[in-house]
């Protein structure tokens, strides 16, 4: 069994735990998470909880993170545009028509990450048997792309109709993009979901490019860390529907990270109910910001090969997580009504709940003890 290290970053702490091959003995630590870079609060975990030898003998660096998955709860990933097929301008918004409170006069669906005036359309169409019924018309890509980098757009996502089946009409529009100079992000649809539902697949596509080059610097910036301290082993993070895969895959598919936080304590606990032989298990995974359950069947966690967030779809494997906001840092106020209520606003990192004295002013759910050196 190899030595490894696992760090979890959350919204108020970034948790480590380390286990030495050599002594057979597991560690644990924690220290602050920090908000405008996280990596740093990883770092810092790995360089205070861990002896320099065992970084230098670690073989594997596991990690979760939030990172993808606030990006686009705080809708602060790339500016992005969208390329589609003439006449499909519209599907991010037309969605499949329905609503998701059928009975609510008021309810407003989640306004699409890319606005109208960057979904542009290229001329092409391609079947639903995968032939050709109309050429890629070239010159309508260097158009739109001029007119994206004249709106700032960093990340591009490219979602032709029916390029599931045959993707050649992407691959060339890939190829004349970046003759024409453009070095951003770019995500295909058949690279990224190759599944059919248009709606679904752009979403997911979108969401792709949308979180790309923040998840990708990240994951740059920590690795250069770890590196920097001496660890020569594998770095790995975990997906949305459970294993792990390495940073240089998670840079290429970072839509399969958007859940990576809370899939790691389902793992765990899977682990431990096939071990255990135990056939049901309930996990809770309490952190500063959120309260995370799960269910676990004979040593096997529920799957859904669709997720969602904020609204929006994600074509992808996910371990059914349900998540509400009511963590160890979640703030408790009393409304206009004099109830109680707790979340979804949390004290976070930086100030923290009241209790630890780093000038936060808010009550929280719970009081803990503040970590070591917070």
């Amino acid at each position: 069994m190899a030595t490894r290290i696992g760090v979890d970053i959350g919204g108020t702490f970034t948790d480590l735990v380390y286990f030495d091959e050599s002594t057979g003995n597991t560690t644990e630590g924690k220290v602050p998470t920090v908000p405008e870079a996280p990596e740093l609060g990883a770092i810092d975990a790995v360089r205070r909880h861990v002896p320099k030898s065992v970084i230098e003998r670690a073989e594997f660096f596991l990690h979760g993170t939030t990172v993808g998955l606030n990006a686009l709860l705080e809708r602060s990933g790339a500016t992005v545009g969208l390329l589609t097929t003439a006449g499909f301008r519209d599907v991010l918004e037309i969605r499949r028509g329905d609503r998701a409170e059928m009975y609510n006069l008021f309810w407003r669906q989640t306004e699409p990450l890319v606005p109208r005036r960057l979904r542009l359309e290229v001329a092409e169409r391609i079947r639903a048997d995968g032939s050709i019924h109309e050429p890629l018309g070239e010159a309508s890509v260097v158009v739109a792309l001029r007119a994206f980098e004249g709106a700032g757009v960093d990340s591009i996502a490219v979602v032709l109709i029916n390029s599931y089946r045959n993707p050649s009409h992407e691959q060339r529009i890939e190829i004349l993009l970046r003759e024409a100079g453009f070095e951003g992000g770019l995500s295909l649809s058949h690279r990224v979901s190759g599944e059919y539902r248009e709606y679904e697949r752009t979403s997911t596509t979108v969401i792709d490019a949308f979180v790309r080059t923040r998840t990708a610097k990240y994951l740059q910036r920590l690795e250069v860390g770890l590196r920097e301290l001496g660890f020569r082993g594998a770095c790995l993070i975990t997906r949305s529907g459970g294993g792990s895969m390495t940073f240089a895959e998670a840079e290429e598919r970072p839509f399969e990270t958007i859940m990576s936080g809370p899939v790691g304590g389902v793992q765990g606990t899977t682990d431990i109910a096939r071990t255990l032989a135990i056939p049901v298990v309930i996990t809770a995974d309490v952190g500063g910001t959120s309260f995370d359950t799960a269910l676990v069947l004979n040593g096997q966690p529920q799957i859904l090969f669709q997720g969602q967030i904020a609204g929006m779809p994600v074509q992808t494997p996910w371990v059914d997580v349900r998540s509400i906001g009511s963590g160890g840092g979640s703030i408790a106020s009393v409304d206009s009504g004099g109830l109680m209520r707790v979340g979804p606003r949390s004290a976070g990192a930086m100030p923290g709940p009241a209790a630890y004295g780093k000038g936060g002013t808010e009550a929280t759910l719970t009081m803990p003890r503040p970590c070591s050196g917070c």
